[in-house]
């Protein structure tokens, strides 16, 4: 299986990029290797449109969104094709202290993801969208109780299980958290 990921160089996008180059054929969209996916969107697209599976993990703005809507359009009908969004229970209210516009912005590629999945009755790309509470990464160095976060390798565990399911099984929303 040939796997895309954006933000592939840390947190849950680098630990899931290890977990599944074991068995898979995995390429990485970030930064660190030249994609902006603030500025580099089509390029990114073009890039990815030839995988079976694409994993919208890199965080910037509208750009998840942006990707999502545009690879949607492309994969819609393909029933080889899978999409894993990384939203994240901060979409909630009351789950997150975030006040730049990231819960809003989750909250809403989340629900465009529901909208896509259900609009179209002929659909056949599988939509998976995980939902991870807080994880130990850089964005969240501020938390003061880092007892009860994930680590990004616990994370990527159950994502890569739902990515390698057969084809027809289809994990619309996988949430993760660490009980309080």
């Amino acid at each position: 299986m040939k796997i895309a990921i954006t933000g592939h160089s840390k947190g849950i996008g680098k630990a899931l990029y290890d977990n599944l180059s074991i068995e898979h054929d995995v390429e990485g969209f970030s930064r660190t290797n030249g994609f902006n996916i603030a500025t580099d969107t089509d390029m990114i697209i073009r890039a990815v449109k030839k995988s079976d599976v694409f994993v919208n993990n890199a965080f910037h703005g509208m750009a998840q969104m942006i990707i999502l809507n545009k690879l949607w359009e492309l994969w819609k009908y393909d029933e080889t094709k899978t999409i894993v969004n990384i939203v994240s229970l901060s979409k909630y209210p009351g789950l997150s202290s975030n006040e730049t516009g990231y819960s809003a912005l989750k909250a809403a590629l989340y629900h465009q993801a529901f909208l896509l999945m259900f609009s179209d009755r002929e659909r056949r790309c599988r939509m998976i969208n995980v939902n991870p509470g807080y994880v130990k990464t850089a964005m969240t160095s501020h938390v003061k109780d880092n007892v009860n976060m994930l680590t990004p390798e616990e994370c990527a565990g159950p994502i890569a299980y739902a990515i390698n399911q057969p084809q027809h099984v289809e994990i619309g929303e996988l949430s993760l958290w660490r009980p309080f």
